[in-house]
């Protein structure tokens, strides 16, 4: 047997395609920068909570232990946070790789002055205080990212105080105290 046609059936002609095409192509345009904007909204709050739980491991490291972790290559878990994260690796992601480091600064605090050995005929411009060296432990986190956006966003929420960008990489810097204007 073989079906039998209609005689008022017909199919889709090129102007329905074309009509169809344009629709669909009207909607994509109007969709794809809030899918887009939205996916990059997901990437910096992922990079963000990444940060602020290796910045929280880390101090808690230094209350602990008396000491920042040591440093680890990107992408690497400094071996005094191993059990940051039993799930997955914070430090190597697809689009950004996290990195801990440790530096030692050097600072100068004005030392105590011994009586009786001030200058005395010394030019006024050259008599000041002594300064004296002290080395302090200060703790950052580094972020690699080909994406500049994503770089300028985490300078722009963690501020100038804390914070910079150099090429492809962002630091945040922890200071060896804990106040509140260089705390994030």
């Amino acid at each position: 047997m073989t079906p039998r046609r209609s005689g008022n059936v017909r199919g889709a002609t090129l102007g329905d395609m074309l009509v169809f095409l344009a629709i669909l192509t009207l909607a994509a345009a109007l969709l794809y920068p809030r899918v887009k904007g939205r996916a990059f909204e997901d990437r910096l709050e992922s990079v963000i909570a990444d940060v602020e739980t290796l910045s929280s491991a880390a101090r808690s490291t230094r209350t602990l232990n008396g000491s920042w972790p040591s440093s680890a290559l990107p992408g690497e878990i400094p071996p005094d946070l191993a059990g940051l994260s039993a799930r997955d690796n914070i430090f190597a992601r697809l689009d950004y790789t996290l990195r801990w480091t440790r530096w030692e600064v050097v600072d100068s605090v004005v030392a105590p002055q011994l009586r009786g050995l001030e200058p005395v005929d010394a030019p006024p411009d050259t008599v000041g205080p002594i300064m004296a060296p002290v080395v302090k432990l200060v703790g950052g986190i580094d972020v690699y990212s080909a994406e500049e956006a994503l770089l300028a966003e985490l300078f722009e929420h963690y501020g100038s105080r804390t914070s910079f960008v150099r090429d492809t990489m962002w630091t945040l810097i922890l200071p060896e105290r804990s106040d509140p204007a260089g705390s994030p």
